[in-house]
């Protein structure tokens, strides 16, 4: 008979992590979606998936770091282990003026208390708004470019931006899936929860071949 094996996911970040809609009234996880699609097609597996989600919080002068830590005390100090952290942030810091070079900084030091603890870190690109001036088109290639060419062991990238374009999607799909043309509406936060199980179970697939 199999052994069932745990798999445990934290998602990390800030409104979108939290599946902020309706002028925060409502919320809708991403995390959600992606817990019944692995829950589906992990059968052997006991899935967990928590949300820390925390709406306008920033990278570089905001509360990340004094809420990643503690998940990371408390589930040594219980002899667990996260098996994963699906990280989330960046772009409030862009909207407040920071330099992509300096979030991409800060992020990195995120993601190492995570790796150090032997959690492996799947990093999610800045989501796409309805601000399609050059410079914050820009600011967020920057950005996003860097996460994408970043390479650490047990380091991985879902491409978030591209997956979920604004400027690519006809007005009625933009109905559905965008609430204020930087949150989404479930259907939208559904489509996060797909592309991260996606690329999630890629990765657990081809470790399980190799």
């Amino acid at each position: 008979m199999a052994q069932i094996q745990e798999l445990r996911v934290l998602c990390f970040g800030a409104s979108i992590t939290a599946g902020l809609y309706n002028f925060g009234i409502q919320h809708h996880p991403y995390a959600t979606r992606l817990k019944s699609r692995l829950k589906a097609s992990l059968p052997l597996h006991y899935v967990q998936v928590e949300v820390d989600g925390l709406s306008g919080d920033h990278v570089i002068k905001g509360e990340y770091l004094s809420r990643l830590k503690p998940h990371f005390d408390a589930t040594a100090g219980k002899g667990e282990k996260l098996d994963w952290l699906i990280f989330q942030g960046g772009g409030n810091d862009l909207m407040w003026g920071e330099e992509p070079a300096a979030i991409f900084e800060a992020m990195q030091k995120l993601w190492q208390i995570s790796l150090q603890g032997g959690t492996k870190v799947m990093a999610l690109t800045v989501t796409d708004t309805e601000d399609q001036r050059p410079q914050t088109r820009e600011s967020y290639r920057k950005l996003n470019d860097m996460v994408i060419s970043h390479q650490d062991k047990n380091f991985f990238v879902a491409d978030l931006f591209s997956k979920i374009p604004y400027a690519g999607m006809s007005q009625e799909t933009r109905k559905i899936v965008w609430d204020d043309g930087l949150h989404f509406k479930p259907a939208g936060y559904d489509m996060i929860g797909d592309a991260v199980a996606d690329r999630l179970l890629e990765i657990i697939g081809a470790a399980c071949i190799s």
